[in-house]
């Protein structure tokens, strides 16, 4: 089973995601999305965002711009983290991930 998060603003893949209040979390099992739902960032965070997603079982993050800090850090928590992927549909991003087409572009990486 793998839990992906992935920050959205209008309805898609937000383009920073350090800034992004509202995280799209689907559930995968068998290669099959089972259930999603919105989780909105606590306004007073009292522990780091990769341990908040670690403590509500988020595996993976897809996103298009992040730092490596951060990328480390998530790494620490057992979280897979998918850089510069496109801003599109949440959907339609995690079902490219689902089929190992999801593309992704390490130069967004932040350094």
């Amino acid at each position: 089973m793998q839990k992906i998060a992935i920050p959205v603003l209008d309805h898609k893949l937000s383009p920073h995601f350090t800034t992004s209040p509202l995280f799209k979390i689907y559930l995968v099992e068998d290669e099959t999305i089972v259930k999603e739902s919105l989780m909105h960032l606590p306004s007073h965070l009292s522990e780091s965002l990769p341990v908040w997603l670690a403590k509500n079982g988020v595996t993976d993050i897809i996103t298009r711009q992040i730092g490596q800090r951060d990328i480390n850090v998530f790494n620490q928590h057992k979280i897979n983290v998918f850089v510069g992927v496109e801003p599109e549909d949440p959907n339609d991003l995690v079902q490219e991930y689902i089929n190992g087409t999801l593309e992704t572009h390490d130069d967004l990486i932040v350094h």
